[in-house]
């Protein structure tokens, strides 16, 4: 059996892709609610790297050019980082991409309010 996700040759038997963490055809039926049965005691979700990278872009446009595109920058390594199977590099890229985006939005948030006191002030 080949993952869907990655294309990975998977075992019979074994509910997650070692190299990605997605879930196999044998372990489609047996999700429930907020974990998984039957998951491995170390099984953490499948990095989403896509949602980290759209933040990235967007604050860019709108908030703060130089922490979106470093949100963006890192956020891209990490999804290739997952692509070479290097999930723990993947997971460090990806901490660092979430730090750069909370940084960008505090810095906009002060802007803001700086901003509405100058308005006001005026």
């Amino acid at each position: 059996m080949f993952c869907r996700n990655c294309g990975a040759e998977i075992p019979d038997g074994v509910y997650f892709c070692e190299k990605c963490g997605a879930k196999t055809e044998e372990q489609q039926n047996v999700y429930a609610g907020e974990f998984y049965e039957n998951a491995p005691a170390d099984y953490t979700e499948p990095l989403n790297t896509t949602k980290w990278i759209i933040l990235g872009v967007l604050s860019a446009f709108f908030c703060c050019m130089l922490g979106g595109i470093v949100t963006t920058v890192y956020a891209a390594k990490a999804n290739g980082n997952v692509g070479a199977g290097d999930i723990e590099q993947a997971r460090d890229n990806l901490k660092t991409a979430k730090q750069w985006f909370l940084a960008t939005m505090i810095i906009a948030a002060i802007e803001f309010v700086f901003g509405l006191l100058i308005a006001l002030a005026g």
